[in-house]
């Protein structure tokens, strides 16, 4: 989980500034599923590793696995591609499945397209970023300024 969350959003306002935009900011924490878009937003999104899951492997607590963006019109990639190793090449759950290499450092023992799914809903959080559609053109900003400031495991 992101426990700085208000700080990034505020570090980003100020990033952009004299922009505004509104932010908004929510929390599934482990084990959770993936959910629709709220309707009129765009969102960028975080999955890290939870904090019973990361207390116990090298890679450790609230450890950013991934992030990403989701338009207004990109659901599925909001909802469920991630945790479908088949849906798109540069998922989560692809990433997980293809880096073997980074398996010792996250804990993993085995893992196959089967469980790839129940694998982050169970041991990942998510944080997700919103800005309203009318903001979309910043989406992109947003992702690349959470990706420098959170240092994401796997990119792609």
């Amino acid at each position: 989980m992101v426990t700085e969350y208000q700080a990034l959003i505020d570090d980003f306002s100020a990033a952009i500034a004299p922009q505004r935009v509104t932010l908004m900011h929510d929390s599934w924490p482990a084990p959770h599923a993936g959910r629709k878009l709220p309707p009129g937003k765009c969102a960028v999104y975080v999955f890290s590793l939870s904090e019973m899951y990361g207390s116990n492997v090298q890679a450790g607590v609230h450890r950013v696995l991934k992030v990403g963006k989701a338009g207004s019109n990109c659901n599925a990639r909001f909802q469920s591609q991630h945790y479908n190793v088949k849906s798109a090449p540069s998922t989560l759950a692809g990433s997980l499945i293809r880096t073997t290499v980074l398996w010792h450092y996250l804990g993993i023992k085995s893992l196959d397209i089967s469980g790839a799914r129940r694998w982050i809903e169970q041991n990942t959080d998510r944080d997700n970023f919103y800005i309203d559609i009318g903001d979309e053109g910043l989406l992109g900003k947003l992702e690349k300024f959470m990706k420098g400031r959170l240092g994401p495991v796997f990119e792609g």
